[in-house]
């Protein structure tokens, strides 16, 4: 039976449940207590920043580093220290800019300090909830540089949006990271800046190897971190490409999902008797 030490979770899509009320359910969080009890540690690997995952996974047993901005930062849960950084190059950022725009993409400026974005882009309102601070509307987000950038977000519509990462791949795809974090949201990042090269750098920190990782995620920016796990399960809601990459597929995040993977595939090695079926996941490859 393997022996699992580290699990890497996606936040969005994965771990929370869906808008609006995107949180942990109580059983998720019994099954990630079961795991750190056990002695697995666990890492969120997510596109957010340091103070919405410490808002949405309060209470959960989170230690060490974590993975944020899709990899461009890990940073220490418990003193917010940067343990490794992976800014945009500054001399890409206005092309960056100016090619999303010409898509007819909504903006987003990450900064150290807090997210700017284009007037009027449509998930403004909801791109962070009380008590966190709003994102911040300006008429252009290119007035900001040269201030340090963490990443570039566009939003889009979910109809168009793979074409539109395509050309931004082919456009920048040689230069950055290019991916797809949620339907309508793409994201452009330093080119060692993604899921899969961060949890990479975090394993060796915690001197894991690859086969003692399980990785759970749902969308294009998880497809890295699910290759290089030795267990990799996608979520039921994933797009048919991310599922394809898993050795597991399991229920969606409307569905607990991630509970009912960690009481199937992870816990019984760990020593632990699960209470319920799964339902919903399927075999893969081994």
């Amino acid at each position: 039976m393997r022996r699992y030490r580290l699990l890497a979770i996606d936040l969005d899509g994965t771990l929370l449940t869906p808008f609006p009320e995107k949180q942990v359910t109580p059983r998720a969080r019994q099954a990630l207590e079961a795991a750190s009890a056990a002695g697995m540690a666990i890492t969120i690997t997510t596109g957010q920043m340091l103070a919405v995952l410490r808002h949405v996974c309060a209470g959960l047993p989170l230690s060490g580093p974590q993975i944020l901005e899709n990899g461009a930062l890990i940073v220490d849960f418990a003193s917010g220290s940067v343990l490794r950084e992976r800014l945009l190059p500054p001399e890409y950022i206005l092309p960056v800019l100016e090619a999303t725009r010409s898509l007819g993409l909504y903006r987003a400026y990450h900064t150290p300090e807090g997210v700017y974005v284009d007037r009027h882009t449509p998930r403004a309102r909801n791109w962070y909830r009380p008590p966190l601070p709003p994102v911040i509307e300006v008429d252009d987000v290119a007035s900001l540089y040269p201030r340090p950038c963490i990443k570039i977000a566009a939003v889009g519509q979910p109809e168009t949006l793979p074409e539109k990462r395509q050309r931004l791949q082919l456009w920048f795809g040689r230069l950055l990271h290019v991916t797809q974090s949620t339907r309508d949201l793409l994201e452009v990042l330093h080119p060692e800046a993604s899921k899969g090269q961060a949890l990479q750098q975090v394993a060796r920190l915690l001197a894991v190897a690859p086969s003692e990782i399980v990785a759970i995620g749902d969308h294009y920016n998880d497809v890295e971190m699910l290759r290089f796990a030795g267990l990799s399960i996608a979520m039921g809601n994933a797009p048919p490409e991310v599922q394809a990459v898993a050795d597991y597929v399991t229920s969606d995040n409307a569905h607990d999902g991630v509970a009912k993977a960690l009481e199937r595939f992870v816990l019984p090695a760990l020593g632990w008797s699960p209470s319920a079926e799964e339902g919903g996941a399927r075999e893969g490859r081994e």
